[in-house]
């Protein structure tokens, strides 16, 4: 068997391999490099009937391999406000834990909020310019040309699109690195979904063999993607992460909460915070505050996040019905672990697509007792910390936020301490951090499975 390739021959197995998606295509510039990246990739396999050669080269590879820093490039959909971007950027504000990591980022449409926010940490972020997050040939060729320029040890895409644009841009480079998927959505909603995200799913499932790994920031959806048939190498769980130093039961914060909204000294505070979308289900929240006054007077509606202050006609015509002054409505803000511990419950009414919440996570861990509803890992995460409804039942939300303010504020900050304990035992932002680096070695330099004393462990593995 010759230890060479002709020219003929190297385009015949371009040709091959491209035809079964194992080479994408390039172009013709690429030829070049692509003949030389096979080459070299025959030569190891044909020089294997010298061990001692090829294990000396493989050792003295792996050794200078690992004296570099595993580069990773983060393929997000967006960087605005969403709970996979908020951990991405705990991630890069986490980076002096892990100085053997150098990341950056691609951002499929323009970055936002958070982009800002990781921006401020040196992180590089790219950003391919979609416009309503439908893919382009020039995005896509841009794309592979980034990861070209970059030349990640390993690949990790957030989110369904950006998991489908990593496989694409691994695809794209002369020696494709490992890809990961990084999926943060539940599935109990999935016919609620948008066509294309549905389509998107379909693909997913379709390609999930190919990923090195599938991680997942919730137990939940790690089983309902195995039965919607992901079929990954490898599948594993790790939930979302929280500084405590950020965020914490703080004396200040009822102040703070107080004079940030103009409430009044006395009023017992129930406040959801997240984007207005509509798997969040504020009008569930509405619906069931309308009765939570009724029986408790001095009960106040606190509504914050981005889109919250222009409710949908339905929402606005049942606030209008409450007591004026019962109710606060206000847009997206950065201030929330200055006043977060000061609610006296938090809610979030969600009617499908939950993972891990973030803001149940930060709740918990400034000692705010939850109302949530049983979406996702909610009820997991919860778990003593406060109380779990079933979704779209107003009844029950009703119910189960008058119990929690009957309780008294020395009661309910007995179970808020239970919640912030919880915190910091599962999900400290610390550990998680780790947990993400040691994923991130031992797929960046290119250990082979079988050999990783971490493979059969993550496999299926959840806290």
């Amino acid at each position: 068997m010759p230890s060479e390739l002709s020219g003929t021959t190297i385009v015949y197995l371009q040709r091959v391999l491209g035809s079964l998606r194992l080479l994408p295509l390039r172009s013709q510039k690429d030829d070049g490099r692509n003949r030389r990246a096979l080459r070299r990739g025959f030569r190891l396999v044909f020089r294997r009937d010298d061990p001692e050669s090829a294990r000396g080269q493989e050792n003295e590879g792996r050794c200078d391999r690992r004296q570099q820093p595993v580069k990773v490039m983060h393929v997000i959909t967006g960087l605005n406000v969403g709970g996979a971007e908020t951990m991405l950027a705990r991630l890069m504000e986490s980076a002096s834990l892990v100085p053997d990591l150098d990341s950056c980022i691609v951002s499929l449409i323009a970055p936002g909020t958070v982009g800002r926010r990781i921006a401020a940490t040196g992180t590089t972020i790219h950003s391919l310019g979609m416009r309503g997050g439908l893919p382009s040939l020039a995005a896509a060729l841009r794309l592979a040309r980034l990861a070209r320029e970059e030349r990640p040890d390993l690949i990790m895409g957030w989110m369904h699109h950006g998991a489908i644009a990593a496989s694409w841009a691994a695809a794209a480079m002369p020696e494709a690195p490992p890809v990961i998927w990084n999926v943060r959505h539940s599935l109990s909603g999935y016919r609620r979904e948008k066509p294309l995200s549905r389509l998107t799913l379909r693909m997913g499932a379709w390609l999930s063999a190919r990923p090195a790994a599938i991680v997942y920031n919730s137990r939940t959806a790690c089983e309902q993607y195995r039965a919607f048939g992901y079929r990954p190498k490898c599948d594993l769980v790790i939930p979302n992460g929280f500084d405590r130093h950020v965020f914490a039961p703080r004396e200040p914060g009822r102040r703070s909460l107080l004079k940030s909204f103009c409430l009044p000294e006395g009023a017992e505070v129930i406040g959801m915070v997240a984007r207005n979308h509509p798997m969040k289900d504020v009008g569930n929240l509405i619906r069931a505050f309308l009765a939570v006054r009724e029986r408790r007077p001095e009960a106040h509606l606190l509504v914050v996040g981005q889109g919250m202050d222009e409710p949908s006609a339905a929402d606005a015509r049942m606030l209008r019905s409450l007591p004026s002054g019962s109710w606060t409505l206000a847009g997206h803000r950065t201030d929330v672990a200055d006043w977060l511990s000061g609610l006296d419950i938090l809610a979030l009414p969600s009617a499908w697509g939950e993972g891990f919440p973030n803001i149940v996570g930060e709740a918990m861990a400034c000692g705010v007792p939850c109302v949530a509803t049983d979406v996702g890992d909610s009820a997991w995460v919860v778990a003593d910390g406060g109380r779990i409804v079933p979704p779209a039942d107003a009844e029950a939300l009703a119910e189960a936020l008058v119990e929690l303010l009957g309780l008294g504020a020395q009661e309910r900050r007995a179970l808020g301490q239970i919640a912030a304990a919880r915190v910091t035992q599962r999900f400290a932002l610390e550990a998680v951090v780790h947990r993400y680096a040691a994923l991130f070695r031992e797929h960046g330099l290119a250990t082979p499975p079988s050999a990783s004393p971490t493979a059969e462990r993550t496999r299926g593995a959840a806290l």
